[in-house]
């Protein structure tokens, strides 16, 4: 990737949109309390309680301890705490250049995979999300890790293939040790690497051993996290209430704590799982004021507000995750228009036939799902399946490359790259203010909230 100089400046911009003024704004943002709380109960070694498994948390923490940040300061919103906002944002810019691997590794050349790129460095949504202490960042740059890896084992053989194996497996631990919703990504990959095996008629005991590898390491890592987890929370803490007397007597200064009281690893993992799970189901009925329904964020009908800062001068600063609308109303449109020609006339998509069929089901599988949680949603949870239709948009785009160099040449290509490039930019830079919290007067603020519910 690297031999093109278009791969190096995607990856520079990413990382100066992600990583500039990263501090700002000095407060805690959205549901940035959680996790530097929880990253402050690691250190302190308060119980707490999380729908989520703990890998993140432990990340944090393991940074907040390196940097000598006292568990105080990540609770009560010290802004000294912001520096931990780096882990996010790195994982951010580093999806830009992965998105343009993966699109080269599908076979399109340069100018689709760079329009792919900008796709991701250039959304609103996708930036906001990982400048702050927030885990989608992280959980897409290890999904799409995991498929990048994949796509590069299956044209390896002896030892490199088995070296890949075992970085797409640890890839997919982390991704489903980050949140559960990971296992979509993970069951896509799963499915494709027992298809292609069966395909090339690759020998079952390879197949098994390779599946076993993967499943070990991905065990390992996931259990690995909670071993961690308990390790670190000794204490009573805020999350006591959600476990089992049992579990409770095990934790210092609660009112069940009991010195000699037992509990296997095994048992309290197996609990805190199906607490998590019990936890998610019960948020049923609970509102909030900037939940979505699913089938509203392929349009971004609902975003969401982020941060509101103070009013100086009839200006005021405010953070909305809320994407490029070209990205998104382009990709739901790519999405909607692969769909109808694969069902009606496929021989139109040619040999990327197969490949359309790929990214519509990894469509499908990190969006339908939500369908049927009956719990507050938000359009962060759109995000896996968002990069999925940018990939399909990138798909399409090759194909009206190939037949405008075909018909007109090679600069039409260039000019079509060109007005698509400025085209995203132009949307880009107009809501950037709501990306970074400028400062904009109430007439520039409405003349940003293009539809009602925005506001």
């Amino acid at each position: 990737m690297f031999r093109y100089p278009e791969a190096w400046l995607l990856t520079i911009v990413a990382l100066v949109t992600r990583l500039w003024q990263l501090h700002l704004p000095p407060a805690v943002v959205f549901d940035e309390v959680y996790f530097r709380t929880f990253a402050g109960n690691y250190l302190d070694g308060h119980y707490f309680f999380d729908i989520h498994p703990p890998l993140v948390k432990l990340i944090l923490a393991g940074l907040a301890n390196l940097l000598h940040i006292e568990p105080a300061q990540l609770a009560g919103g010290d802004p000294a705490a912001v520096i931990l906002r780096v882990v996010p944002a790195l994982a951010g810019a580093a999806l830009v250049p992965l998105i343009y691997i993966i699109i080269r590794q599908f076979g399109l050349g340069r100018r689709v995979a760079t329009i792919g790129a900008l796709l991701i460095l250039l959304d609103n949504a996708l930036l906001v999300e990982s400048r702050f202490i927030l885990m989608d960042s992280l959980l897409l740059l290890a999904g799409f890790g995991a498929l990048s890896s994949y796509l590069a084992l299956r044209r390896r053989r002896g030892w490199v293939r088995w070296l890949w194996i075992i970085v797409v497996a640890v890839l997919l631990g982390v991704l489903v040790t980050i949140k559960w919703s990971g296992l979509a990504v993970a069951g896509l990959i799963a499915t494709i690497w027992l298809v292609d095996g069966v395909l090339k008629h690759i020998d079952w005991r390879r197949l098994l051993g390779e599946a076993g590898t993967v499943l070990l390491i991905v065990t390992i890592i996931y259990i690995g996290s909670f071993m961690i987890h308990f390790s670190l929370l000794t204490k009573s803490g805020e999350g006591d209430a959600f476990m089992s007397p049992k579990f409770q007597s095990l934790l210092q200064g609660n009112a069940l704590y009991n010195p000699s009281a037992r509990m296997s690893f095994w048992d309290k993992f197996v609990e805190l799982n199906q607490e998590m799970y019990t936890a998610q189901s019960s948020l049923k009925g609970v509102e909030h004021p900037y939940a979505s329904k699913w089938y509203t964020w392929p349009l971004e009908i609902r975003p969401v507000y982020y941060w509101q800062g103070e009013m100086i001068k009839e200006r005021q600063g405010n953070i909305y995750l809320l994407g490029n609308p070209v990205v998104w109303w382009g990709s739901t449109i790519a999405v909607l228009g692969a769909l109808l020609v694969w069902l009606i006339k496929p021989r139109v998509l040619g040999k990327r036939r197969q490949l359309v069929a790929f990214l519509l089901a990894g469509y499908g599988l990190n969006f339908i799902p939500f369908a049927f949680i009956d719990r507050p949603m938000f359009l962060y949870h759109y995000l896996f399946a968002l990069v999925f239709a940018i990939l399909l948009l990138c798909v399409l785009l090759g194909l009206v490359f190939d037949w405008q160099r075909k018909k007109y040449g090679k600069r039409a290509v260039v000019q079509t790259f060109w007005v698509i490039a400025v085209v995203i930019g132009l949307g880009f830079l107009y809501f950037l203010p709501l990306s970074y919290g400028w400062p904009l007067s109430t007439a520039d603020l409405q003349q940003r909230m293009w539809l009602p519910s925005w506001r």
